[in-house]
């Protein structure tokens, strides 16, 4: 039941900044595929679709794709099941990680960043976020989550022109409105090598 109330939350959420200015700065050679990385309920695979991109959208969770289900009338969209480190990435031009990143386990956060940046052409475009170490989720000493400080989030762009990178750190909500202090880095990044 939590899990059905997050995702339909999550639908109604609004898309993120760093996602409306991704859209506008992909290069017109870099293509209009895009990936929505641990789609969850479809928001941002949403977005996309309107803005005339062929979506290739997955998640871990075959409760979250049935919340993008309505768009599976759309020849622009491709839907799978699977995990962050052996999702088939098709070359992309943008690819968004909104809040989702972090839930990938820390032993296979390396491989699922390694596919993740080789499948992004260059002159595409990243956006996505990236949990820090004062997070309360990391002070409950959760070992399932990937965690990043300033510096090891700008380090994983050596081979992106960092466009932005946003550090959200104080006190908040869940979209189920639970109360929480939340440490999350926002990129903007555009690929270069």
């Amino acid at each position: 039941m939590i899990q059905s109330d997050y995702y339909a939350a999550s639908r109604e959420a609004a898309v993120y900044p760093h996602l409306r200015q991704a859209v506008e700065l992909v290069a017109i050679d870099a293509g209009n595929i895009a990936v929505d990385v641990g789609c969850g309920a479809g928001r941002n695979t949403r977005f996309l679709l309107e803005r005339g991109f062929v979506v290739h959208a997955y998640d871990n969770n075959p409760e979250a794709l049935e919340y993008v289900r309505d768009l599976a009338d759309k020849p622009q969209l491709f839907t799978a099941c699977s995990s962050f480190e052996t999702f088939d990435y098709p070359q992309a031009a943008l690819i968004t990680a909104s809040s989702c990143l972090f839930f990938c386990r820390p032993e296979h956060f390396a491989e699922a960043w390694r596919r993740i940046v080789q499948a992004l052409r260059p002159g595409g475009i990243f956006c996505g976020h990236f949990m820090g170490p004062m997070d309360s989720w990391v002070q409950l000493e959760r070992r399932d989550l990937s965690v990043h400080d300033r510096a090891q989030t700008e380090q994983l762009f050596d081979s992106f022109e960092l466009l932005d990178l946003y550090e959200h750190n104080q006190p908040g909500k869940t979209l189920l409105g639970r109360s929480k202090h939340w440490h999350t880095y926002s990129v903007l990044a555009r690929k270069t090598a």
